[in-house]
């Protein structure tokens, strides 16, 4: 009882911080310095191998932060998995756990009930850098590894589909 509590006030945490960002239209971070923390960027995969987006390069990337309790991050998953399907050779989900409320025996539990082909890795330092304090929060990186941009918060499956179409295709 109280994990859904504690659940719940996160969630609504996460959607008023997602509101407050859109409403303000501050969307991207600093290019230069998001260019920067992706460059030094070094994931852990769920194996305990080490993961940048070099193993990445050639191909849209979305860095998606969210854990297990978040309903918009996991409503938006099967869209992912989608574009994942539409373009197999030209984009990726880097799933990423920022550890706020999820364990790794959560993130592992949930990746073993799912069947989605994201990469799915922790990244507690990676979303320390770019100072993530709300989820779901995505960061596109083109196929040269360059940060295209970022978004705060869920529009729904069928918006942010069209929005991450979008981006693979100026990208191809």
């Amino acid at each position: 009882m109280r994990r859904l509590i504690v659940s719940s006030l996160f969630i609504v945490l996460a959607i008023i911080g997602a509101a407050l960002a859109l409403s303000s239209g501050d969307e991207t971070a600093d290019p230069s310095d998001t260019n920067q923390i992706l460059q030094d960027a070094v994931f852990t995969d769920l194996d305990g191998r080490e993961v940048t987006l070099q193993d990445y390069a050639g191909k849209t990337v979305l860095i998606d932060i969210w854990e297990t309790w978040c309903t918009p991050c996991i409503r938006s998953m099967p869209t992912l998995q989608q574009l994942m399907d539409d373009y197999p050779d030209d984009f990726i989900v880097l799933a990423v756990s920022p550890g706020y409320m999820d364990s790794p025996e959560d993130v592992e539990k949930f990746v073993a009930n799912n069947d989605y082909d994201f990469s799915f890795v922790y990244g507690e330092e990676f979303s320390r850098a770019l100072q993530v304090q709300s989820i779901p929060y995505k960061v596109y990186v083109g196929p040269d590894g360059e940060y295209v941009t970022s978004v705060l918060g869920s529009h729904g499956p069928e918006e942010d589909y069209e929005k991450t179409r979008e981006i693979i295709e100026q990208n191809l």
